[in-house]
């Protein structure tokens, strides 16, 4: 009877202790059927570049014409003959405006007749003085008559020349309301001249705080910049220096030379001018969107293969500098291709399993 009663004993606790580890075990699976897989994020992933860098200031500059005047008369007088139009281009030499000089031509023709017959009688006196006929005195006043005449004849002529305007130099005129038969008091505006050459200068002032630019040295000008625009750039080469800072702003002036060719740039036109203050230097960039930021300071996730050939991302703190377009200078915290998380780091944390595209890895 003992041995049955034992029995039933030992039966009834097997049957206990089996039903408590299945119990444990149900619990643990349905515990990890409501747990789900592990966590993970999607990123598109970037690695850091080396870059040559060379950090630059942008100040305004201004286009000067390399040849310009503003035309004017000498003299009064009124317009006899018209022979520009507004915007005409016309050649060095060429005769612009005359005024009336009748009058001056007539005196020119009767002083022209007086010095032949002072020469002649100049000439008859010398004749007449190797023959001991008359005295040097009067060979004197006969001399002196001629240079007379000739002063009154060179005087007219340049008269004259003062009231037929020329172009100094080839140019492209400016809008004028020049009529003929227009009467014109002596150094009225008569219009705008602008040489007709390739190239035109760009003047800038740069602060006394940074280093001296010299001659022949490279800078970037760039028009037609504004908020919707990055403007049209080409390079140009400073061709003068200034030889004082300025009194009142403590600025040194430069001269850039920039041909037709590469920008269209008016005179007066404000432009803008992008020139190096430091030596180029190699730099490591990422994508500013790569750069997590919060109270503590600037962050980016490196990406890094774990045992089982997952990547986790792992949080590492970083020190920026310029900004170059959509990349930002890392000065410390990462090296030349390291893995990072580019477009959607904000979603990372600690050791979070991560994926990315392999095949569109940027960098």
């Amino acid at each position: 009877m003992k041995l049955i009663r034992w029995f039933i004993v030992v039966v009834i606790v097997s049957a206990v202790v089996g039903g408590l580890f299945y119990y444990k075990a149900s619990l643990s699976g349905g515990q990890k059927m409501q747990s789900g897989p592990e966590p993970s994020a999607k990123v598109q992933a970037f690695r850091a570049q080396g870059v040559t860098y060379q950090k630059q200031i942008s100040v305004i500059g201004e286009g000067q014409a390399v040849k310009y005047i503003t035309l004017k008369n000498e003299l009064a007088g009124k317009v006899s003959k018209l022979n520009m139009a507004s915007g005409d281009r016309v050649k060095k030499g060429q005769v612009l405006v005359e005024l009336d000089h009748s009058e001056e031509l007539a005196s020119l023709a009767s002083a022209k007749a007086t010095m032949k017959l002072k020469k002649r009688t100049l000439q008859r006196y010398i004749t007449l003085e190797k023959a001991s006929r008359i005295s040097k005195e009067s060979v004197d006043l006969a001399q002196a008559e001629y240079s007379i005449a000739i002063a009154d004849t060179t005087r007219l002529e340049a008269i004259i020349a003062k009231k037929i305007i020329t172009a100094p130099f080839d140019a492209s005129v400016g809008i004028h309301n020049i009529n003929l038969g227009q009467f014109l008091d002596k150094n009225a505006d008569i219009t705008d001249l602008l040489g007709l050459e390739n190239y035109i200068w760009v003047d800038f002032k740069v602060p006394q705080s940074y280093a001296q630019l010299p001659v022949n040295s490279s800078v970037e000008i760039t028009v037609n910049a504004d908020a919707a625009s990055t403007g049209i750039s080409s390079e140009a080469m400073i061709s003068s220096v200034a030889s004082l800072y300025s009194q009142d702003s403590r600025q040194l002036k430069y001269r850039a030379k920039v041909f037709n060719s590469a920008l269209d740039i008016k005179a007066n036109q404000l432009v803008k001018v992008a020139l190096p203050i430091m030596p180029a230097q190699s730099v490591i960039t990422v994508p500013n969107l790569a750069i997590v930021r919060d109270q503590l300071g600037d962050y980016v996730f490196k990406l890094i293969k774990d045992e089982q050939g997952d990547y986790r991302a792992s949080r590492e703190k970083i020190v920026l500098g310029d900004r170059i377009d959509e990349q930002v200078i890392v000065i410390k915290g990462l090296k030349v291709d390291d893995l990072i998380a580019a477009k959607g780091a904000f979603k990372l944390r600690q050791g979070l399993k991560t994926y990315f595209d392999q095949d569109n890895l940027g960098g």
